[in-house]
């Protein structure tokens, strides 16, 4: 494969209670992802010309989802190249829900966004271990008068591999993206 991105390592996922209430208002079940395997890694810092971008975001994804989708992640791209990271993806809602787990294996930074790919290495769904994934998240700035912080849902690409790879490559930016019902992405 011939991308500038590339996985050494895989990092640990955030993870968070989520204290929602799902739209008939009934709480939604506990996630049964062992949380000890997706605990937080400690604060790390980039080297020179890397990145971090992390967060944990809960976004109402309306028609047809109708539902919550909670989403910790963790992703740093080395000085060279290099790519680490997980993120949870965990959607809620009367429709029933699902869980992925997804390995980073590319991530850009422009500004205050980001865009991460990657593959599954814990699914639900058994037929979606090992598929293809994206993330396109907008980092805005902190404190009350910034505006909510934005992401799209967890983009599917299947088996799609190539897809993936130019999801970090080309940084599309015509994504819904919503802004989070809860929680923070911070692009260093």
């Amino acid at each position: 494969m011939n991308c500038p991105l590339r996985v050494l390592l895989a990092a640990a996922v955030l993870a968070f209670p989520a204290f929602l209430t799902s739209c008939d208002g009934q709480a939604p079940s506990a996630p049964e992802v062992d949380l000890a395997a997706v605990e937080a890694q400690p604060a790390a810092k980039a080297g020179a010309g890397g990145h971090i971008v992390s967060g944990k975001g809960t976004l109402w994804v309306p028609e047809p989802w109708n539902a919550y989708m909670i989403l910790p992640f963790h992703a740093q791209l080395g000085s060279d190249g290099s790519v680490k990271g997980k993120w949870h993806h965990q959607l809620r809602g009367n429709a029933g829900g699902g869980r992925v787990i997804v390995e980073v294996l590319c991530m850009t930074v422009q500004g205050n966004e980001a865009w991460l790919g990657g593959r599954s290495t814990f699914a639900q769904n058994p037929n979606n271990i090992g598929k293809f994934f994206a993330l396109y998240v907008i980092d805005n700035g902190e404190g009350e008068d910034a505006p909510p912080d934005r992401m799209t849902r967890t983009l599917w690409f299947g088996s799609d591999e190539q897809r993936m790879w130019g999801h970090c490559t080309y940084m599309p930016t015509d994504y819904d993206v919503w802004p989070l019902a809860g929680g923070n992405v911070q692009v260093r």
